[in-house]
């Protein structure tokens, strides 16, 4: 039951990010940087409970997966695409590939400028 509000919850923040977004001015973050926010900073953002289970199992200093420099892309694709421990997989409709490969450029350091 409390998995259930809290994926209902989680539900109802990401409905609000749109919104949040349309606020934003053009060009303020790479795009890999805001599809990011937008689809995994609901839990790996600071205070989210991804990057809290990843600071038990790996360490505070690796988290925050938007500060960490050992991240590989083929390793984000698995995971996100499969799914690992508590994080479920997301498949190509919740997140289409062009937005994975987006993210996975932000998150392995090779976004284009």
């Amino acid at each position: 039951m409390r998995l259930a509000m809290l994926h209902r919850a989680a539900l109802c923040l990401l409905a609000l990010l749109p919104l949040a977004a349309a606020g934003a001015s053009a060009g303020e973050a790479p795009p890999g940087q805001a599809l990011f926010r937008r689809h995994c900073g609901i839990c790996h953002l600071q205070g989210g409970t991804g990057t809290f289970m990843l600071g038990r199992r790996l360490g505070d200093e690796n988290a925050l997966l938007e500060t960490r420099a050992d991240l590989a892309g083929a390793y984000v694709r698995t995971v996100v695409r499969n799914g690992i421990q508590s994080m479920p997989r997301f498949s190509r409709v919740e997140l289409p590939d062009a937005d994975l490969a987006r993210i996975v450029q932000y998150l392995a350091g090779t976004q284009p400028h």
